[in-house]
């Protein structure tokens, strides 16, 4: 095991100077161009939270897909979103998606190419008012699509074998509606949500798609997804993930008091015990276990060390100071292949990089 080593944190960086790198270097440049990349920035809660808030509205404008994925924000089914799941890390980031309109997006985009033109009051599913239209045969234009999107798309091994099956499907379902109950087009958007739907299971297999998006397959379907995000209109996507809550320390309501009590023992001042107990009013309102806390420090050293596989994509990890500190209970120290990946890079020791994996925020925005 590595020694762990307390660091200078170095200099400091002002936040638009961070952004400018950002926007120049990565969203104009890098991003579009295939890469990936996974940051960290620490600072005040004010100038970090803020340097977040310009990052996402930068990269809207940019036309990247944007999340923003906070621990303590409950899950569509009302319950504590577990990011340190890779599963519920794709949920979490897909949870805004227009899976239905981007598939019907894909579909109008493919016909628009081949000359086929798609009047905005004609809906998708009327195949044969669009053969009309243009005078063809809705035979042929079904035809047309399948061999030269849908046969592609599902040929494509850089996705996963069951996201393409399921996002051409969608897409498929988008000209040819069924009557089943539950439709195709239910069952994929249940599949897509992590929801579990009532015999969806035999629709499921004929489309090809034998498991449910779970911890097993669940980076592979986000990789995927990272691929796919272009050819629905977007550059690319930037997920901007509060790891804050993470850092909280579960104190038992025993201990809260025990230091109390210890404080008031030794003769502490008013202040000293009204901010103890204000420390504990203002405790999160979900706590994060140890082994949690592990398993989101094994997530995000795996994002790094798989990055290659990744396109389009950037990952920003909002950090405090203290996260650095060896004297803190929940730190980088915590865990060696995280802390070698991001803090042992080689630095100037009077000017800061903003390009490095690891930034640390001065001044405010």
């Amino acid at each position: 095991m590595t020694q762990p080593i307390q660091m200078d944190r170095g200099p400091q960086i002002e936040p638009q100077e961070w952004l400018r790198v950002m926007e120049e270097e990565y969203l104009t440049d890098y991003l579009p161009s295939g890469g990936s990349a996974v940051k960290f920035l620490s600072g005040e809660e004010s100038t970090l939270l803020n340097t977040s808030d310009r990052l996402q509205e930068i990269a809207a404008r940019h036309g990247y897909y944007v999340a923003f994925l906070d621990p303590l924000r409950p899950n569509a089914l009302g319950r504590r979103p577990d990011l340190h799941r890779m599963d519920r890390f794709f949920f979490a980031v897909t949870r805004e998606t227009d899976w239905r309109g981007w598939a019907q997006n894909q579909v109008r985009l493919f016909l628009q190419k081949g000359g086929i033109r798609v009047r905005e009051t004609r809906p998708l599913n009327d195949l044969e008012g669009i053969a009309e239209d243009n005078n063809r045969e809705p035979n042929d234009l079904l035809r047309e699509y399948q061999e030269n999107f849908a046969t592609p798309q599902l040929r494509d091994h850089r996705l996963a074998v069951e996201f393409r099956a399921a996002i051409t499907a969608l897409g498929r379902s988008q000209l040819i509606p069924d009557h089943m109950t539950p439709t195709t087009e239910e069952v994929l958007m249940a599949w897509f949500e992590g929801r579990t739907m009532p015999g969806a299971a035999r629709t499921r297999k004929k489309l090809m798609i034998f498991e449910n998006i779970g911890e097993n397959n669940a980076r592979h379907i986000f990789t995927s997804f990272c691929r796919w995000l272009p050819r629905s209109g977007y550059r690319g996507l930037v997920v901007v993930l509060d790891f804050r809550p993470y850092e909280y320390k579960k104190v038992l309501e025993t201990q809260w008091l025990e230091k109390v009590r210890e404080a008031v023992a030794r003769g502490a001042c008013t202040q000293e015990i009204e901010k103890i107990i204000h420390e504990a009013e203002q405790r999160p309102a979900y706590e994060y276990s140890d082994k949690a806390y592990m398993q989101m420090l094994s997530l995000l050293r795996h994002f790094i060390d798989d990055i290659d596989r990744f396109e389009n994509f950037l990952l920003t990890v909002l950090t405090t100071p203290r996260f650095y500190d060896l004297a803190s209970r929940r730190s980088y120290f915590n865990y060696d292949a995280l802390q070698t990946r991001i803090g042992l890079e080689v630095r100037d020791a009077r000017r800061a990089n903003p390009a490095a994996a690891l930034v640390h925020l001065g001044g405010a925005l």
